[in-house]
């Protein structure tokens, strides 16, 4: 039943199968107290949404060298701001143990997830639990074999077979 309800929703879905890959992907994992920021960096480098809703510049400006009118539309590209090198050391390495969490995968200011506290509390007793239950958990598949769906607004694992 606790599986069933952690994985009904296709976002909790699509975030805890990329949670648990990245926790098998990594010998370090059994140290339950890298589960916090193992969440928080999954978030930032393989989160749920991939894109944020439409934004509407309120003045003319220019964003690496490109201009921006008062009224255009923007789409902000989650994933990539998530891993922009001025923010991140190494940001295209998926870092466990990384310690400097200002991702935007909840958004940011009054576009901020209000489920985000929720989410991550779900995630770190969903993944701490099931590492003290199943310390042996394991992929049974090779890690590119492993199924990913992809759409405009959100990506995530579909398939994760595990054995232990």
């Amino acid at each position: 039943m606790f599986v069933a309800l952690l994985l009904k929703k296709p976002e909790r879905r699509f975030f805890n199968g990329s949670l648990c890959l990245t926790f098998l992907a990594f010998p370090q994992a059994s140290d339950l107290s890298l589960v916090p920021s193992a969440v928080e960096e999954l978030l930032r480098f393989n989160g749920p949404a991939t894109i944020a809703g439409p934004r509407f510049a309120t003045e003319d400006l220019k964003l690496a060298g490109q201009a921006i009118r008062k009224g255009d539309i923007v789409i902000p590209v989650l994933k990539s701001a998530n891993r922009d090198e001025n923010q991140f050391t190494q940001p295209e390495e998926l870092d466990i143990t990384r310690t400097i969490h200002r991702h935007l995968a909840f958004g940011q200011g009054i576009h901020m997830c209000l489920g985000a506290p929720l989410a991550r509390v779900e995630g770190d007793i969903a993944f701490t639990t099931l590492l003290r239950r199943l310390p042996n958990l394991r992929l049974s598949v090779p890690r590119e074999s492993v199924a990913w769906s992809f759409t405009l607004s959100s990506q995530g694992i579909t398939s994760l077979p595990v054995a232990f």
